[in-house]
């Protein structure tokens, strides 16, 4: 009976999720509820090139991660933001799969959708798979 394996996607997503929660980051694959304390996690958007030949599958995920925080809590923010990226530098493999970083931005925006205005750091991380 054949195993199914997770998608290497799915593998870059938990490892990612995994290195937030060790950090000790309130954590989320969902925008939690509003009465969420601040700061939290969310682990995102996903976009996925794959490749696959006779015998093995290869290719890129960049992977999304929110934080957001109070408005006036700029330096915990971009802490949890260097923290998160510098996590995210040493991932080398998944369950199956090796992982090669390749490029990370961020950027920090002034969230207004929920009537105080928040910080909102955006990384984007993306990773080669094999």
């Amino acid at each position: 009976m054949a195993v199914d394996l997770k998608s290497p996607q799915q593998q870059v997503f938990d490892a990612v999720f995994l290195a937030s929660f060790l950090l000790g980051y309130k954590t989320f694959d969902y925008l939690p509820a509003k009465e969420t304390t601040y700061p939290f996690v969310y682990i995102g958007e996903q976009t996925d090139q794959d490749r696959r030949t006779k015998s093995l599958i290869y290719g890129r995920v960049q992977q999304t991660i929110h934080i957001y925080h109070d408005y006036k809590k700029r330096r915990e923010l971009t802490t949890m933001m260097d923290k998160l990226k510098v996590e995210c530098r040493k991932l080398k493999q998944t369950e199956n799969f090796y992982l090669t970083f390749k490029n990370i931005t961020s950027r920090t925006l002034i969230d207004t959708s929920t009537g105080e205005p928040l910080l909102h750091g955006v990384i984007e991380v993306e990773f080669q798979f094999n």
